[in-house]
């Protein structure tokens, strides 16, 4: 027969166990969803390419100073969005590394304290 105190620990680990695994049921929802729209918005600007390069004057990109231009009408609203795009890609980028790294900080403590 266990006393109060065993049961209470076995409570408070599953409880534990039970936390952990709705975390990561919701950071696999998470991760989805982003890979999701990740693709949506590659696929989207792979479609609309050919009707914006379609707009430029005489079809084609003679040189790398015009390719900006492809986006826009105007040169400078081309280089304006190409630049808000890299930024939300730098964006995305350091939040994905900042979570793989928090990711396996935790998986050590989880094993270390396994260990113990």
């Amino acid at each position: 027969m266990r006393t109060n105190e065993e049961r209470a620990g076995l409570i408070h680990k599953r409880t534990a166990e039970i936390k952990r695994e709705r975390q990561k049921r919701n950071q696999r929802a998470l991760d989805a969803i982003c890979i999701a729209a990740c693709l949506i918005l590659v696929v989207g600007i792979g479609s609309f390419m050919p009707g914006w390069t379609a707009g430029v004057p005489g079809g084609e990109v003679h040189h790398a100073s015009s390719a900006a231009s492809l986006v826009g009408s105007h040169a400078a609203l081309g280089y304006i969005l190409m630049g808000l795009m890299a930024f939300l890609l730098g964006v995305c980028v350091t939040v994905l590394l900042y979570r793989l790294h928090r990711r396996n900080e935790r998986k050590q403590r989880e094993n270390l304290d396994d260990e113990l």
